[in-house]
């Protein structure tokens, strides 16, 4: 592939592969840039290595950087110009604070399905709604029915839908989510929630039969996060 001319230090192919990955995401941290595209053979990450590059794509204006909270890192999103170079039918994300945890979790839990289960592919939350959007438009489903996952994961010829719950749901809540996705025709479904959480949600399911399609798995929390 030709990679396209720019002004100042020349695009490489992993700037390009970069690109494409934080606009499929949406808005990732600069360490798990690090740890996607700058770990080395012997299990180290290159942070300065992926910090000096992030500073060199802002500096082609093809990804900016955002602050969220206090003592909690930036975030970084393409601009326009680098969702057009990036071409994964997604635009630039906007920054939505209340959602920026989530957002990062869910990049760290598809990260470590990816790398457990070799082969397998997955459709981002954004990529999923682009595709909804189609279909609505064509009116091949009605508006507003079935649940749409925080990603789908594709392994063996089945797709999982992933559902990544941060705070804990009131039972009515869950069984909602639960009957939504009972619409859909997922091969299963992965709920990930907090690990107190787990004997309530998998109770809501055997109550509604759905053992053999929801698997109720605990999340494993950030260093130093509490349960």
């Amino acid at each position: 592939m030709r990679l396209p001319a720019t002004r100042g230090p020349a695009l490489t192919a992993r700037d390009l592969d970069l690109l494409r990955w934080v606009c499929r995401h949406g808005v990732v941290t600069p360490d798990q840039v690090a740890r996607r595209f700058f770990s080395r053979p012997d299990g180290g990450v290159g942070k300065g290595a992926a910090y000096r590059r992030l500073r060199k794509l802002r500096e082609l204006d093809l990804l900016r950087s955002d602050h969220t909270f206090y003592m909690e890192p930036s975030v970084q999103r393409v601009t326009s110009k680098g969702a057009k170079l990036a071409d994964v039918g997604v635009g630039p994300a906007s920054l939505v604070l209340a959602e920026v945890r989530h957002s990062l979790a869910l990049v760290d839990l598809i990260e470590d399905l990816l790398q457990a289960h070799p082969g397998s592919t997955i459709e981002t939350e954004r990529e999923l709604r682009i595709e909804r959007r189609g279909e609505l438009a064509a009116r091949s489903r009605r508006a507003g029915r079935g649940r749409l996952p925080d990603g789908v994961l594709t392994l063996k010829g089945k797709r999982i839908a992933l559902e990544l719950d941060l705070t804990s749901k009131r039972s009515n809540d869950l069984e909602h989510i639960l009957r939504t996705y009972l619409t859909e025709s997922y091969d299963a479904i992965w709920w990930y929630v907090r690990p107190r959480v787990v004997p309530r949600l998998k109770e809501i399911v055997r109550r509604n039969r759905a053992d053999d399609l929801v698997s109720v798995r605990p999340l494993r929390p950030s260093p130093g996060e509490g349960q």
